[in-house]
């Protein structure tokens, strides 16, 4: 007898342990909800709620798209309903406020439609802002004229470098013309002539 009830002893403390280890209420499951908690911040930065929710729901990354709206929304003077607006066009939106932080508090009277117009059209939104803040610090023309002359890297010899010193422009290795080995074909002209034997030979 107490052979059986020391085998069962230990299976049964295991069930009755088991209200305790299974989490009975899905809250804390809730509170990493990433859907609910950009809906929060959103509604929470001013942003109406229909606005929040047709926003959050269509982000495939829906805390990418927190971060960038409210990291801009907190960092710099943009509104968040703008930041918004920006963030859900873009496929990195992380980088995007990388790029708007950066150049609105690293430059000079940056208009705030200008810096999100042109980090959401940068490819490299990162590399964009760095350029834009490079330039800016070290040539007296405007914010504006920096992020245009960034936006396209084909401007920068022409407009930052005088034309005795402009950089020399190579053509692309692939539109010059590739010499061809001329191979003589083979025919009847070109086959070595062999001797012939005399007759008895």
């Amino acid at each position: 007898m107490s052979l059986l009830i020391r085998f069962w002893a230990t299976p049964l403390a295991t069930l009755c342990l088991l209200p305790y280890a299974w989490p009975t209420n899905p809250a804390g499951a809730v509170t990493r909800n990433e859907f609910r908690r950009c809906a929060s911040e959103m509604v929470r930065a001013a942003i109406p709620a229909a606005v929040a929710a047709d926003a959050c729901a269509a982000s495939l990354y829906p805390e990418d798209l927190t971060r960038c709206v409210i990291g801009i929304n907190q960092q710099t003077n943009i509104a968040a309903v703008d930041a918004l607006s920006t963030c859900v066009t873009v496929r990195r939106p992380r980088d995007l406020a990388t790029c708007v932080v950066n150049i609105s508090n690293r430059t000079q009277n940056a208009s705030a439609p200008d810096v999100l117009d042109n980090c959401r059209r940068s490819l490299l939104p990162v590399r964009f802002a760095d350029c834009v803040v490079g330039l800016h610090g070290e040539v007296d023309i405007s914010v504006s004229q920096v992020m245009r002359t960034c936006i396209d890297g084909s401007d920068r010899p022409q407009d930052f470098y005088p034309s005795s010193v402009a950089p020399r422009r190579t053509a692309p290795l692939l539109d010059r013309p590739i010499p061809v080995p001329q191979t003589p074909p083979l025919g009847p002209s070109n086959l070595p002539i062999l001797p012939r034997n005399p007759r008895g030979l």
